[in-house]
Protein backbone atom coordinates (compact mmCIF):
# COMPACT_ATOMS: atom_id res chain seq x y z
CA UNK A 1 0.00 0.00 0.00
CA UNK A 2 1.61 3.61 -1.10
CA UNK A 3 2.01 5.42 1.92
CA UNK A 4 -0.47 8.38 0.40
CA UNK A 5 -3.19 6.43 -0.71
CA UNK A 6 -6.51 7.79 -0.12
CA UNK A 7 -4.73 11.11 -0.14
CA UNK A 8 -4.94 13.94 -2.54
CA UNK A 9 -2.30 16.59 -3.55
CA UNK A 10 -2.09 19.75 -5.37
CA UNK A 11 1.48 20.68 -6.96
CA UNK A 12 1.69 24.37 -8.37
CA UNK A 13 4.22 24.29 -11.13
CA UNK A 14 3.73 20.63 -11.42
CA UNK A 15 4.05 19.85 -15.06
CA UNK A 16 7.86 20.39 -15.54
CA UNK A 17 10.96 20.33 -13.81
CA UNK A 18 10.79 20.07 -9.92
CA UNK A 19 7.47 20.31 -9.70
CA UNK A 20 6.91 17.77 -12.39
CA UNK A 21 9.09 15.29 -10.54
CA UNK A 22 6.77 15.68 -7.13
CA UNK A 23 3.45 15.43 -9.04
CA UNK A 24 4.81 12.11 -10.57
CA UNK A 25 6.31 10.76 -6.86
CA UNK A 26 3.38 11.75 -4.56
CA UNK A 27 1.40 9.81 -7.30
CA UNK A 28 3.55 6.59 -7.53
CA UNK A 29 3.44 6.58 -3.82
CA UNK A 30 -0.55 6.32 -3.78
CA UNK A 31 -1.66 10.14 -3.95
CA UNK A 32 -4.49 11.75 -6.11
CA UNK A 33 -2.87 14.17 -7.78
CA UNK A 34 -3.74 17.44 -8.91
CA UNK A 35 -0.95 19.83 -10.97
CA UNK A 36 -1.33 23.10 -11.54
CA UNK A 37 0.20 25.03 -14.11
CA UNK A 38 0.42 27.97 -17.03
CA UNK A 39 2.30 25.48 -19.14
CA UNK A 40 -1.23 23.73 -20.73
CA UNK A 41 0.42 20.87 -22.51
CA UNK A 42 3.44 20.44 -20.31
CA UNK A 43 0.88 19.60 -17.57
CA UNK A 44 -1.50 17.44 -19.43
CA UNK A 45 1.49 15.39 -20.64
CA UNK A 46 2.75 14.99 -17.08
CA UNK A 47 -0.84 14.19 -15.72
CA UNK A 48 -1.27 11.34 -18.71
CA UNK A 49 2.53 10.32 -17.50
CA UNK A 50 1.18 9.64 -14.04
CA UNK A 51 -1.94 7.82 -15.64
CA UNK A 52 -0.55 5.68 -17.74
CA UNK A 53 1.80 4.59 -15.25
CA UNK A 54 -0.96 3.54 -12.92
CA UNK A 55 -1.59 6.64 -10.60
CA UNK A 56 -4.34 9.47 -10.54
CA UNK A 57 -3.82 12.65 -11.62
CA UNK A 58 -5.66 15.77 -12.85
CA UNK A 59 -4.56 19.15 -14.33
CA UNK A 60 -5.36 22.73 -14.63
CA UNK A 61 -4.10 25.80 -16.30
CA UNK A 62 -3.69 28.91 -14.18
CA UNK A 63 -1.20 31.43 -12.70
CA UNK A 64 -1.35 30.83 -9.31
CA UNK A 65 -0.37 34.59 -7.97
CA UNK A 66 -4.17 35.34 -9.21
CA UNK A 67 -6.31 34.70 -5.89
CA UNK A 68 -9.33 33.19 -8.20
CA UNK A 69 -6.94 30.69 -9.53
CA UNK A 70 -5.28 29.56 -5.52
CA UNK A 71 -8.98 29.29 -4.65
CA UNK A 72 -10.00 27.36 -8.22
CA UNK A 73 -7.68 25.06 -7.62
CA UNK A 74 -8.06 23.61 -4.51
CA UNK A 75 -12.12 23.81 -4.91
CA UNK A 76 -11.20 21.57 -7.70
CA UNK A 77 -9.23 18.92 -5.84
CA UNK A 78 -11.17 18.67 -3.48
CA UNK A 79 -14.23 18.22 -5.91
CA UNK A 80 -12.68 15.58 -7.79
CA UNK A 81 -10.88 13.93 -5.45
CA UNK A 82 -12.70 14.21 -2.12
CA UNK A 83 -10.16 15.95 -0.04
CA UNK A 84 -6.82 17.92 0.12
CA UNK A 85 -4.34 16.61 2.48
CA UNK A 86 -1.42 17.39 0.98
CA UNK A 87 -0.10 21.20 -0.92
CA UNK A 88 3.70 21.95 -2.29
CA UNK A 89 3.82 24.85 -3.92
CA UNK A 90 6.62 25.08 -6.25
CA UNK A 91 5.17 27.64 -9.21
CA UNK A 92 7.51 30.27 -10.38
CA UNK A 93 8.01 31.75 -14.01
CA UNK A 94 11.79 34.70 -13.74
CA UNK A 95 12.23 36.74 -16.75
CA UNK A 96 15.11 39.08 -17.84
CA UNK A 97 13.13 42.21 -16.22
CA UNK A 98 13.81 40.36 -12.64
CA UNK A 99 18.08 40.86 -13.33
CA UNK A 100 19.17 43.68 -11.03
CA UNK A 101 20.12 45.66 -8.12
CA UNK A 102 17.34 47.94 -6.15
CA UNK A 103 18.41 50.51 -8.54
CA UNK A 104 17.94 48.82 -11.45
CA UNK A 105 15.01 46.86 -10.91
CA UNK A 106 11.55 48.22 -11.62
CA UNK A 107 8.77 48.14 -9.48
CA UNK A 108 5.97 46.82 -11.64
CA UNK A 109 8.98 43.65 -11.75
CA UNK A 110 9.51 43.24 -7.90
CA UNK A 111 6.03 43.41 -7.82
CA UNK A 112 5.11 40.73 -10.12
CA UNK A 113 8.07 38.48 -9.13
CA UNK A 114 7.13 39.08 -5.42
CA UNK A 115 3.53 38.29 -6.03
CA UNK A 116 4.52 34.77 -7.46
CA UNK A 117 7.38 33.69 -5.52
CA UNK A 118 5.95 34.76 -1.78
CA UNK A 119 2.38 35.99 -2.38
CA UNK A 120 0.82 32.75 -4.62
CA UNK A 121 2.42 30.68 -1.46
CA UNK A 122 -0.02 32.97 1.12
CA UNK A 123 -2.72 32.40 -1.25
CA UNK A 124 -2.10 28.90 -1.33
CA UNK A 125 -2.35 28.34 2.15
CA UNK A 126 -5.27 30.33 2.60
CA UNK A 127 -7.37 28.59 0.65
CA UNK A 128 -5.97 25.00 1.26
CA UNK A 129 -5.65 25.36 5.21
CA UNK A 130 -9.57 25.28 5.69
CA UNK A 131 -9.97 22.65 3.07
CA UNK A 132 -7.59 20.50 5.13
CA UNK A 133 -8.98 21.13 8.43
CA UNK A 134 -12.22 20.12 6.52
CA UNK A 135 -10.82 16.69 5.23
CA UNK A 136 -9.68 15.46 8.16
CA UNK A 137 -7.00 13.60 9.40
CA UNK A 138 -4.95 10.65 7.08
CA UNK A 139 -8.10 8.42 6.40
CA UNK A 140 -5.06 5.63 7.07
CA UNK A 141 -3.76 7.13 10.38
CA UNK A 142 -5.12 5.60 13.76
CA UNK A 143 -5.22 9.02 16.14
CA UNK A 144 -6.32 7.03 18.67
CA UNK A 145 -3.01 5.89 19.58
CA UNK A 146 -1.53 8.09 22.08
CA UNK A 147 0.73 6.78 24.33
CA UNK A 148 4.40 7.43 25.50
CA UNK A 149 5.87 6.07 28.51
CA UNK A 150 3.28 6.87 30.43
CA UNK A 151 4.18 10.85 30.66
CA UNK A 152 1.00 11.84 27.85
CA UNK A 153 -2.32 12.39 28.70
CA UNK A 154 -5.76 13.86 28.12
CA UNK A 155 -6.80 14.13 24.45
CA UNK A 156 -4.23 13.66 21.72
CA UNK A 157 -3.00 17.31 19.34
CA UNK A 158 -4.71 16.77 16.05
CA UNK A 159 -2.08 14.67 13.91
CA UNK A 160 -1.44 14.35 10.20
CA UNK A 161 -4.24 16.40 8.95
CA UNK A 162 -2.24 18.62 6.36
CA UNK A 163 1.36 19.12 4.99
CA UNK A 164 3.22 22.09 2.83
CA UNK A 165 5.52 21.82 1.53
CA UNK A 166 7.19 25.51 -0.02
CA UNK A 167 10.06 25.77 -2.59
CA UNK A 168 12.31 28.04 -1.53
CA UNK A 169 16.21 27.85 -3.25
CA UNK A 170 20.05 27.73 -1.66
CA UNK A 171 19.46 31.59 -2.96
CA UNK A 172 17.16 32.03 0.17
CA UNK A 173 20.02 30.82 2.16
CA UNK A 174 23.34 32.67 0.05
CA UNK A 175 22.72 35.34 -1.94
CA UNK A 176 23.67 36.24 -5.52
CA UNK A 177 24.52 39.64 -6.90
CA UNK A 178 22.08 41.63 -9.33
CA UNK A 179 19.53 39.12 -8.04
CA UNK A 180 17.38 41.01 -6.05
CA UNK A 181 13.71 39.54 -6.53
CA UNK A 182 14.66 35.98 -7.14
CA UNK A 183 17.33 36.01 -3.83
CA UNK A 184 14.78 38.15 -1.74
CA UNK A 185 11.71 36.38 -3.18
CA UNK A 186 13.51 32.83 -1.94
CA UNK A 187 14.35 34.22 1.21
CA UNK A 188 10.79 35.34 2.60
CA UNK A 189 9.76 31.62 1.81
CA UNK A 190 11.77 30.82 4.53
CA UNK A 191 10.01 33.29 6.71
CA UNK A 192 6.74 32.57 5.86
CA UNK A 193 6.95 28.66 6.06
CA UNK A 194 7.93 29.29 9.57
CA UNK A 195 4.95 31.69 10.64
CA UNK A 196 2.84 29.06 8.66
CA UNK A 197 3.90 26.68 10.74
CA UNK A 198 3.58 28.10 14.63
CA UNK A 199 -0.09 29.17 13.27
CA UNK A 200 -1.13 25.76 11.55
CA UNK A 201 0.78 23.52 13.55
CA UNK A 202 -2.10 23.29 16.87
CA UNK A 203 -4.25 22.50 13.43
CA UNK A 204 -2.31 18.88 12.63
CA UNK A 205 -0.79 20.46 9.65
CA UNK A 206 2.63 21.05 8.75
CA UNK A 207 5.02 23.55 6.75
CA UNK A 208 8.24 23.07 5.99
CA UNK A 209 10.54 24.41 2.88
CA UNK A 210 12.82 22.55 0.71
CA UNK A 211 16.24 24.67 -0.75
CA UNK A 212 17.08 22.51 -3.54
CA UNK A 213 20.72 23.27 -5.31
CA UNK A 214 21.49 23.16 -8.55
CA UNK A 215 19.05 20.72 -10.52
CA UNK A 216 19.10 19.66 -14.19
CA UNK A 217 15.65 19.78 -15.30
CA UNK A 218 14.02 19.60 -18.62
CA UNK A 219 14.84 23.44 -19.55
CA UNK A 220 18.37 23.41 -17.33
CA UNK A 221 19.33 19.82 -19.61
CA UNK A 222 18.20 22.51 -22.65
CA UNK A 223 20.12 25.24 -21.70
CA UNK A 224 23.58 23.59 -20.85
CA UNK A 225 23.15 21.54 -24.08
CA UNK A 226 22.73 25.07 -25.89
CA UNK A 227 25.20 27.61 -24.44
CA UNK A 228 27.31 25.16 -21.98
CA UNK A 229 29.64 21.80 -22.41
CA UNK A 230 30.83 19.07 -20.71
CA UNK A 231 33.58 20.94 -18.85
CA UNK A 232 31.47 23.64 -17.69
CA UNK A 233 29.26 20.75 -16.62
CA UNK A 234 31.82 19.17 -14.59
CA UNK A 235 33.00 23.15 -13.14
CA UNK A 236 29.64 23.07 -11.67
CA UNK A 237 29.44 19.35 -10.22
CA UNK A 238 32.94 20.36 -8.61
CA UNK A 239 31.41 22.61 -6.42
CA UNK A 240 29.24 19.82 -4.59
CA UNK A 241 30.49 17.50 -1.87
CA UNK A 242 29.04 14.21 -3.64
CA UNK A 243 30.76 15.68 -6.89
CA UNK A 244 27.12 15.71 -8.93
CA UNK A 245 24.18 18.26 -9.66
CA UNK A 246 20.88 17.78 -8.41
CA UNK A 247 18.15 15.78 -10.60
CA UNK A 248 13.68 16.67 -10.00
CA UNK A 249 14.06 13.38 -8.66
CA UNK A 250 16.44 14.36 -5.34
CA UNK A 251 13.89 17.21 -4.47
CA UNK A 252 10.65 14.94 -5.18
CA UNK A 253 12.25 12.35 -2.55
CA UNK A 254 12.55 15.09 0.19
CA UNK A 255 9.04 16.32 -0.57
CA UNK A 256 7.57 12.79 0.13
CA UNK A 257 9.63 12.42 3.20
CA UNK A 258 8.33 15.72 4.59
CA UNK A 259 4.56 14.98 3.25
CA UNK A 260 4.25 11.49 5.40
CA UNK A 261 3.17 10.48 8.48
CA UNK A 262 6.77 9.58 9.50
CA UNK A 263 7.39 13.69 9.70
CA UNK A 264 4.80 14.52 11.64
CA UNK A 265 7.07 15.91 14.24
CA UNK A 266 9.00 17.98 11.61
CA UNK A 267 7.93 21.38 10.99
CA UNK A 268 9.26 25.36 10.28
CA UNK A 269 12.58 23.81 9.04
CA UNK A 270 14.28 24.76 5.39
CA UNK A 271 15.79 21.31 4.15
CA UNK A 272 18.68 22.11 1.76
CA UNK A 273 18.79 19.33 -0.85
CA UNK A 274 21.87 20.35 -2.07
CA UNK A 275 24.65 18.12 -2.37
CA UNK A 276 26.06 19.78 0.39
CA UNK A 277 26.95 22.91 -1.64
CA UNK A 278 25.77 25.57 1.06
CA UNK A 279 28.05 24.03 3.60
CA UNK A 280 31.57 24.72 2.41
CA UNK A 281 33.88 27.92 3.06
CA UNK A 282 34.06 29.46 -0.24
CA UNK A 283 38.11 29.50 -0.50
CA UNK A 284 38.47 26.22 -1.24
CA UNK A 285 35.99 26.40 -4.21
CA UNK A 286 37.08 29.38 -5.21
CA UNK A 287 40.92 27.86 -5.52
CA UNK A 288 39.75 24.59 -6.89
CA UNK A 289 37.51 26.80 -9.71
CA UNK A 290 40.64 28.37 -10.59
CA UNK A 291 42.84 25.55 -11.38
CA UNK A 292 40.21 23.53 -13.08
CA UNK A 293 39.49 26.51 -15.12
CA UNK A 294 42.55 27.18 -16.00
CA UNK A 295 43.25 23.58 -17.07
CA UNK A 296 40.52 23.60 -19.07
CA UNK A 297 40.36 27.03 -21.00
CA UNK A 298 37.45 26.09 -23.41
CA UNK A 299 34.83 25.20 -20.62
CA UNK A 300 31.48 26.67 -21.04
CA UNK A 301 28.64 27.06 -18.71
CA UNK A 302 24.49 27.70 -19.04
CA UNK A 303 25.43 31.08 -17.60
CA UNK A 304 27.69 32.55 -20.35
CA UNK A 305 25.06 33.67 -22.50
CA UNK A 306 21.95 36.32 -21.18
CA UNK A 307 23.93 36.35 -17.79
CA UNK A 308 24.76 40.70 -18.08
CA UNK A 309 27.55 42.32 -16.81
CA UNK A 310 27.89 42.74 -13.32
CA UNK A 311 28.97 45.51 -11.34
CA UNK A 312 29.90 43.18 -8.09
Amino acid sequence: MGRFNGRSAVVTGGALGIGGGCARRLASDGASVLIVDVNEDAAAANAHRIIDAGGKASFMVGDVAQESVASEMIEKAVSEFGRLDLLVQNAYGGGADNIGTAVEVEPDAWNRGMGLLVGALYLGAKYAVPAMEESGVDPNFDQSDWSGNGRRHGNPPAQNVGRIVNMSSVHGLLQAPRSLIYESGKAAVIGLTKQMAVDFGPLGITVNAIAPGHIVTERGNEMWNEVGNDEGFRLFELHYPVRRTGIPEDIANAVAFLCSNEASFITGQVLAVDGGMSIQLQENIVMDSKDYIVANPELRTHFDVGRGSSRF
